[in-house]
């Protein structure tokens, strides 16, 4: 009875090793190596793999010409790979770009629309900068709602220009246009469709 119980601890303490071996390999794999040529020559392949976050990372790189040479057409292509799978920082990078021609021809309705992705995200600087895109449009009460509701939840996500520019809209537009805007922005965030 005891032979059998210390062979199946036996057994159970392979398969765990095993799989902490197999975990610890799979880890390796994905985890940046360490010195400075290996860990840029990873940022590389996995971002030709596909992984966003690498996309994202190695866009900030070209960006910003840290240790590549900068090319702004080169970051905007990679932070639009990222987006495309989701990546909110890389959306919100993207938008950016677009918005003010950097690296990519400037583009004021895909701008909008990446923008409008990362703040379904909850990315509070993407929801800062929608509503200045939206409020500075608005040509209807309904527009003005949309922009002073993105602005709204900016200023919950920490933004403090946007409370500062919150407290000046409420000085100019009625009470009804800014109850409609705090009753939407307290709703939850539901999916938005993906920008093109």
């Amino acid at each position: 009875m005891r032979r059998r119980a210390a062979g199946r601890f036996h057994a159970a303490a392979l398969v765990l090793l095993s799989c902490v071996f197999l975990s610890d390999v799979a880890l390796a794999q994905n985890a940046p190596p360490s010195g400075y040529t290996a860990t840029l020559r990873w940022y590389h392949e996995q971002a030709k793999a596909g992984n966003p976050m690498a996309q994202f990372l190695l866009g900030i790189k070209y960006e910003t010409g840290t240790d590549v040479p900068r090319d702004l057409a080169r970051a905007a292509e990679l932070f639009e790979q990222a987006a495309r799978k989701g990546h909110k920082d890389a959306q919100f990078k993207l938008a950016s770009m677009l918005e003010a021609g950097r690296g990519i021809a400037a583009d004021r309705d895909a701008a909008e629309a990446w923008y409008r992705a990362a703040a379904f995200e909850d990315h509070a600087p993407a929801q800062y900068n929608l509503s200045l895109m939206l409020l500075s449009a608005a040509r209807d009460e309904d527009a003005l709602v949309e922009g002073l509701l993105w602005l709204m939840r900016a200023g919950c996500g920490g933004i403090s220009r946007a409370e500062d520019l919150l407290e000046k809209w409420g000085e100019t537009v009625s009470e009804n246009v800014m109850a409609r805007a705090e009753e939407l922005s307290e709703l939850p965030l539901g999916p938005e469709p993906p920008a093109r």
